[in-house]
Parts: structure tokens; sequence; C-alpha cells
């Protein structure tokens, strides 16, 4: 099986053990427990020019009350117990920074900057965050909603309803379509100036991931494309993608931009990708994404060299 670049099993969800309330305290409390603050969305790191995450830990709290109550169990590593927990106010938010040298920094700007296991874990600790203040009343009933699981569930408070609302991820395609010697990037208008990349798109209800990539490629690009392969996943948690990504193969090089989709989509050879990058006139997809590990494992079968090295 290939080696998935994006796993997460570094962390040990640790899921039979979330309803023993005793264990997830014990947890909590212990030294090795180590927990991420999550501010508005915004994430605790150092200068973000050279960002590090700041795990804290339970004394970092003392001005937060109920602070075990509002954490939420991610799980174990390297017998370390993590925890993400939501700090709405902004004093609070404020003496956390100042006491521990650091700001709550937009994740998208510092996530290329951070090692692989760093963003994952912030990225859980940020989509779980998010989960639990979408879901605070039931969407079938609109009554209250109370954290279970250790903040993993969520139960309706109407004892006649009493809808469980668990987290989720929606599938969505990414794919690199090759043609003879060339691969097909586009761009979107809001992306920065001269930056490429693979196309991609969310799957519908009803259908399959492989009719997904069919269907985007020809609605983004007029293209159709044959022999899908399965790549690798990665999940894209802004706010709540699972990305399944593909290669195919055009039966054509004739493009059809939908203007509502993509700003520019073109056929880019090795040696054009090598040369404008060399010239800053092109812009690939951040290295942490599955999008430039697609292009990538592309580039490098060919003979312009690796892409890392341009």
């Amino acid at each position: 099986m290939k080696q998935n670049s994006f796993s997460t099993n570094f962390l040990d969800r640790a899921s039979l053990k979330r309803s023993d309330d005793m264990w997830i305290n014990d947890q909590f409390n212990t030294g090795s427990a180590r927990i991420i603050p999550v501010s508005h969305s915004k994430i605790l790191c150092t200068s973000v020019q050279n960002p590090r995450t700041i795990y804290l830990k339970k004394n970092d709290f003392n001005d937060v009350s109920n602070a075990r109550e509002l954490s939420i169990f991610l799980g174990i590593s390297e017998k370390k117990t993590y925890f993400a927990i939501d700090i709405e106010s902004i004093k609070s938010a404020s003496i956390l920074k100042d006491k521990n040298s650091g700001k709550f920094h937009d994740f998208r700007q510092v996530m290329p900057l951070l090692n692989y296991r760093d963003s994952a874990l912030l990225a859980i600790a940020r989509f779980m965050i998010n989960w639990q203040s979408r879901n605070r009343y039931c969407g079938k009933c609109g009554t209250p909603t109370k954290s279970a699981e250790a903040g993993n569930l969520r139960i309706c408070g109407n004892t006649s309803c009493g809808q469980s609302h668990f987290p989720s991820m929606d599938p969505a395609i990414i794919v690199l379509v090759s043609f003879e010697e060339y691969c097909l990037l586009g761009r979107q208008k809001i992306w920065p100036k001269s930056m490429y990349s693979t196309l991609a798109g969310f799957v519908e209800p009803g259908e399959s991931i492989e009719d997904a990539v069919i269907r985007e490629v020809n609605e983004e690009t007029g293209v159709i494309v044959e022999k899908l392969e399965y790549q690798h996943s990665q999940p894209w948690l802004f706010p709540s993608s699972l990305m399944l990504g593909f290669t195919a193969t055009a039966k054509g090089d004739e493009i059809k931009i939908d203007k509502n989709e993509l700003e520019d989509a073109r056929w880019f050879s090795r040696k054009e990708i090598k040369d404008n990058l060399k010239k800053e006139l092109l812009r690939m997809p951040g290295k942490m994404t599955i999008a430039y590990h697609l292009i990538k494992e592309w580039f490098d079968k060919g003979n312009a060299g690796k892409l890392d090295a341009i």
C-alpha cells in the first residue's frame, strides 16, 4: 500500500476511554497533559516569522473557570495526552498570550511554517472547537445540546428528542490531470498572484468519488478524464473537508474554462513549471498540502529534476 504522507497515526484517539470521566479527569490533571487553547478560531504560537506551537498545562488555566469541563479530549501521542479548550474571553486570551510570550495567530498563516505533527494537532483542535460552537443547539428540534464523550459528542437536552450530534467531515476530491507530458493546473481569482494548483471540488449527495472527479474536471475546464487512480487523502479542516486525492488522464487537451469557477486553467510541461518557478512567474500550493504532493509526484517522474530542489 502506498504510504500516506498525511496520516495522523501518531495520535491514539483512545475513543473507548472518552466516556470514562474518571480516566479523562486523571489525564487532564496529570503533568503529561498538553492543552491547546483556541481563541476565536486562532491558535497560540510564538512569532509569526518563526512560529512554534505553545502547548499549555493545567496550571496555566487558573484564571479560566471550569477548564476541565470546557476541554475536549483529542488523544495521546508520545506519552502525552492532548486536549483543546475554547478561550472565548478576550481577557483570558490576553492573559494566556502574555504569560507565554505568544500570540493568537490565524492558523492558515502559520500552518505552512509548522512541522506536520504540530500542524495536524492544531488543525484537529481548531476543528473540534469550531464544531462544538456550531452545534450548541439541536438541528432537529432547536433545544440546547450538552457536551459528552469528553467533548467528542453533543446530545440534545430534550429527552423526547435525544438526538446525538457527532463531528463529521465533508468529502471532497482533488485531482492531478495529465495529458502526454503536460499537467492541468487552474487558478481562482482570490488566490495569490501567479498561484496555480490542481482541480478540486465537493462530492455531491448520491455521487461516488470517481464520478465527482470526472464531473468537477469537466465542469471547470471542459476536459474529459479517464484512468482515475486514488493516491492520498488529507483532512483539510477549513472548515471540515476530507480531501481525496487522485490522478487522472485526459482524453484530449482542449480547455473550456467555467469563469464562475476558475480565472484560468492551462497545461504545463515540467520544463515550464521549472522555468517559471525559477523566474518567480509561477507559485505552487504550500508544501504541506495534498495539491503540492500530487504535483510533485507527477513532476518528479520526468527528467526536469526534483520539484523540492527548485
